[in-house]
């Protein structure tokens, strides 16, 4: 597909971009550049609904799919409409199974569908990866429909910090059927139209809605991860597109960013990044988005296979609205290879023995206790303490060792029932003490990256993250989820294989 006509598909199936006459209001879709009823004198403005809810009005399931979507199986394609029905696109329903027997679609016609930000296709394993929001979710699979309502910010903090976060976790699971010691009851799932970049823009897309913040204010995206899609292009380049960061100039966003590696910390890594660039007067009080986002990669029957998970966090800082400001941040890094990925190879290999020490328990420690001497605070002022969690067992094994007690890990401890997220584990981890977190708490987050190193950072919670409560997907919710699936190995390793 040439490019200029896969930049045309980018700008309609992205957004679900419509067009919409001033003068008489008529909405077409795909859009056009004049109106039928008032010439082509019209004026036409641009609307979309990306972050709308529209009905399911029909649809069929297809049991044998075009080559292009083999990998999909079997599927609902069908008619959604938005506005009351004044607009209809077509699409596909995602992350619905189909029974084996007959289904009675009428069932299903009716029901609220979300937009879901997935893959469609691949031009074979070296050609372009095809993204669409005409891929629908019923509105009950994963958390109620909430509205993007833009907010207008209200206080300035003297210090920066956080100003909102999303996580996205996917309904299919799969249960660790043998106790490994490691405390692992059951992982997150992708589908099989889900990556590294889907999981990116939902927590984005979430991160803005927690947040009210206008997306035309983010003016950076950092995406930190070590399964992105393309060794060579970034996904923070389509999160921008999909997610409208940035001023809107020629179709193009006045923002920027960029993909990061290092491990399991490559997202938290940059935390510190995106408080020093919203403090820095230049920058103009706007706002920086960090998601750490994995598929995260192991291969078949490794002991790693039984602990991997996937999904994303993501967290957007400033200096307006803060509900935690970031008060204190050690890193330390030291070239120990325990685990690392070469060129070309597709899954991740152990450096020898010592993945817990002196790797994970060195570096991670010897941050936790040098925050502590840093801030000159004891264990017992800090309410909550998140660590890297590669399984349930070594982070509890890091807080004990650099004082801490077990209260104060557990919270944190969401590994168990989604697994490692890798670039993801700490953010989703921090994103589910900040739930729960009340006005005043210290939070200590604690991340390891292979290769290797750690970074300690110390949050202190606002007043501020209760105005912003009802607007947040709480991690538990989605852990929760009524509607999660379970899948058999065979399907897990095979959706994993597509992303």
């Amino acid at each position: 597909m040439s490019e200029p006509i896969t930049r045309r598909r980018i700008l309609v199936d992205y957004r679900i971009r419509a067009s919409r006459c001033v003068n008489c209001g008529r909405t077409y879709f795909p859009p056009k550049f004049f109106c039928n009823t008032e010439g082509r004198s019209s004026r036409m403005n641009y609307v979309d609904y990306f972050n709308s809810r529209g009905t399911l009005i029909s649809g069929s399931a297809i049991r044998k799919p075009t080559n292009k979507f083999l990998h999909l199986g079997s599927f609902i394609s069908g008619v959604v409409s938005f506005d009351d029905g004044n607009v209809r696109v077509p699409g596909r329903i995602t992350d619905y199974t189909l029974p084996d027997g007959e289904l009675d679609i009428t069932r299903l016609i009716g029901r609220g569908v979300v937009p879901r930000f997935r893959r469609l296709y691949t031009d074979g394993s070296q050609g372009l990866i095809y993204y669409s929001s005409l891929n629908f979710s019923f509105d009950d699979d994963y958390y109620p429909y909430q509205e993007y309502v833009k907010v207008e910010p209200s206080n300035t903090s003297e210090r920066p910090g956080i100003v909102g976060y999303g996580v996205y976790l996917p309904k299919f699971r799969i249960k660790n059927e043998e106790e490994s010691g490691l405390g692992m009851k059951e992982r997150t799932v992708p589908f099989a139209d889900e990556d590294t970049t889907t999981f990116a823009v939902e927590a984005g897309k979430r991160a803005l809605i927690h947040s009210g913040v206008d997306g035309k204010h983010v003016k950076k995206c950092f995406l930190g991860s070590e399964s992105t899609p393309y060794a060579v292009k970034p996904s923070m380049s389509t999160v921008c597109q999909a997610l409208q960061l940035g001023e809107e100039y020629e179709d193009g966003f006045f923002s920027g960013g960029i993909d990061s590696q290092f491990a399991c910390k490559a997202a938290t890594d940059l935390f510190i990044d995106a408080a020093a660039l919203v403090a820095y007067s230049t920058f103009g009080g706007e706002y920086v988005m960090v998601i750490g986002s994995d598929n995260a990669q192991a291969a078949r029957n490794d002991p790693l296979d039984f602990t991997v998970g996937a999904g994303a966090a993501a967290f957007l800082f400033g200096r307006r609205d803060v509900i935690a400001t970031l008060d204190y941040y050690v890193p330390y890094t030291s070239d120990t290879p325990d685990f690392y990925r070469r060129e070309g190879q597709k899954y991740p290999r152990h450096g020898g023995r010592f993945t817990g020490e002196p790797a994970y328990f060195k570096h991670v420690v010897t941050a936790m206790k040098a925050a502590l001497r840093v801030s000159g605070l004891a264990p017992k002022d800090i309410r909550f303490v998140v660590n890297h969690s590669p399984n349930a067992k070594y982070p509890y094994q890091a807080a004990l060792e650099a004082g801490f007690e077990k209260e104060q890990v557990e919270p944190g401890l969401v590994v168990k029932y989604i697994g490692n997220l890798y670039s993801g584990s700490s953010p989703t981890a921090l994103a589910a003490v900040l739930d729960l977190a009340e006005p005043g708490d210290c939070i200590m987050m604690t991340s390891y990256g292979s290769g290797a190193g750690s970074e300690s950072y110390i949050f202190t919670v606002t007043k501020e993250i209760e105005n912003k409560r009802e607007r947040s997907i709480p991690v538990k919710q989605q852990i929760e989820n009524l509607h999660r699936e379970y899948v058999d190995y065979n399907t897990y390793r095979s959706w994993k294989e597509l992303s």
